[in-house]
């Protein structure tokens, strides 16, 4: 070979080597500067190499450990596993969370290298510290909560405004009723509203809220399970992970029950939550804490339960349409709300109320002559509070004069066309005077044992013995079978 051509390959070669020197330079750079953790473990787990953010990530200083198996870590309880070990058991790239021993977590990747005999020769592994990544998906899932929270708010407004007007209790029944109310709100007790539809239960279950210590901690969230699908209902109450189920957020949602912790849930026309869901909410009132949908981590909650409903629970408890276990738990403290008629004295007080109301509303001013609140008075109000309210909107709207007189009212209302065919129909429907006593007898008692705490303060407001108290109590159970 001639000395020019020698010359030239040694020229070749220098700058090759230059050039390898400088991509090593980069490579190791590159290696030595990164944030995550990489290493080279052989076919025996033994730990070839690491580079400096291992010693971080990992804890540990890198001339303690490199040079010894990944298996014998393990064992000594550096880290519950690696992802290495299942690399050389299962023979395929692997990915898998570490738990270290001070509780950080770890995401490491495994890729093995094979050599000419197909047993493997190198691992490659990079790790990365998902710590910090966790706290930030908890942050984030938390702001998740207090937006939902903040949204529900935001439209509960309008309403809470009206709540904290007065509550119209004038009669000896509701005057008890609010007595009772504001009593329980201070203990962080479960309610069950009774009474029928239109009555105001709603209302009473804010009112609780409002007058509690949670009213400043949480937020008072309502929920009709009677107004939601049965298939939606349990994503609504309880939240759902993300890809839970087909048409999932991709974010997962927190439920009623997470955005309402500290404060209060209201579950109204409990009578119909589903059975299957039934069981899960006797969970999270014994145990306070809710899994969502698609998820198997159970999450803490604060809540206080307030439920209601204008069916008979104990009737569906003895015909297996609501479970024994429930009932019980949420008839801890039950208040049973008298329909309008049973409380007249109320209704010219409503009516002041709810024109007021509305007059400021719409901007309209009227008044009712008194032959227009007598008929109010004497009608039977089968859709109670709510109905009269509803009148009373539509009277003011629709007419035209200032003072609102009995023909502006709806054929049903009228004296002919309301109570004297309600008189009517309550004659057809009595028996004998006996059994109308005995009935109304029961009702008073039922009325009574809602609104006492003991058969001894009972007995008291009835004016009977405990002894006659309980045979009546036989009697009644007697009657209900």
């Amino acid at each position: 070979m001639k000395t020019s051509e020698l010359d030239r390959e040694i020229t070749q070669l220098k700058k090759r080597i230059r050039e390898l020197e400088e991509r090593n330079r980069d490579l190791m750079g590159m290696i030595e500067n990164t944030h995550d953790a990489l290493c080279i473990v052989d076919g025996e787990s033994r730990l070839l190499m690491a580079n400096p953010a291992f010693e971080r990530v990992m804890e540990t200083s890198n001339s303690e450990i490199v040079g010894r198996k990944i298996r014998d870590l393990v064992k000594e309880g550096m880290s519950d596993t690696g992802a290495s070990l299942h690399v050389i058991n299962t023979g395929k790239p692997q990915t898998v969370v570490i738990k270290m021993r001070s509780g950080k977590e770890v995401l490491s990747t495994g890729v093995p290298v094979f050599d000419q005999n197909g047993k493997i020769d190198r691992i490659y592994c990079n790790l990365r510290d998902i710590t910090e990544l966790n706290r930030l998906k908890e942050e984030c899932a938390q702001s998740q909560k207090l937006i939902s929270k903040y949204l529900v708010e935001l439209n509960e407004v309008k309403r809470l405004r009206t709540m904290r007007s007065q509550f119209i209790a004038h009669s000896k029944e509701m005057k008890q009723i609010m007595e009772t109310v504001y009593r329980i709100a201070r203990v962080d007790t479960t309610v069950l509203l009774l009474g029928e539809s239109g009555v105001g239960k709603d209302l009473i279950a804010r009112i609780l809220h409002e007058a509690s210590p949670r009213e400043e901690m949480g937020t008072f969230i309502k929920i009709n399970c009677g107004a939601i699908p049965a298939d939606l209902l349990e994503s609504e109450l309880f939240g759902y992970e993300p890809g839970a189920f087909t048409g999932a957020s991709k974010e997962g949602k927190a439920g009623y029950f997470e955005i309402a912790d500290r404060g209060t849930l209201f579950l109204d026309e409990i009578g119909d939550l589903p059975l299957r869901l039934q069981v899960k909410l006797l969970t999270v009132i014994q145990d306070q804490e809710i899994t969502r949908v698609g998820g198997v981590k159970p999450k803490k909650v604060d809540v206080r339960i307030i439920a209601a409903t204008n069916r008979d629970l104990e009737k569906m408890v003895k015909y297996g349409k609501f479970r024994e276990d429930l009932y019980y738990r949420l008839n801890v403290v039950p208040v049973l709300i008298p329909p309008l008629r049973q409380r007249r004295e109320d209704i010219p007080f409503l009516l002041v109320h709810y024109l007021d109301r509305y007059g400021k509303k719409y901007g309209l001013e009227a008044k009712l002559t008194k032959d227009v609140v007598d008929i109010l008075c004497s009608y039977r109000w089968p859709g109670n509070v709510r109905e009269l309210a509803n009148l009373l909107e539509h009277l003011l709207v629709v007419t035209n004069e200032h003072l609102i007189k009995p023909e502006h009212l709806p054929k049903k209302y009228s004296a002919l066309g309301g109570t004297a065919e309600d008189e009517r129909e309550n004659l057809a429907d009595i028996r004998s005077l006996k059994d109308e006593v005995r009935k109304h007898e029961q009702a008073v008692i039922k009325r009574i044992l809602g609104q006492a705490s003991t058969l001894e303060e009972a007995s008291q407001k009835l004016g009977v013995s405990i002894s006659t108290l309980t045979r009546r109590l036989r009697l009644i159970r007697f009657d209900s079978q």
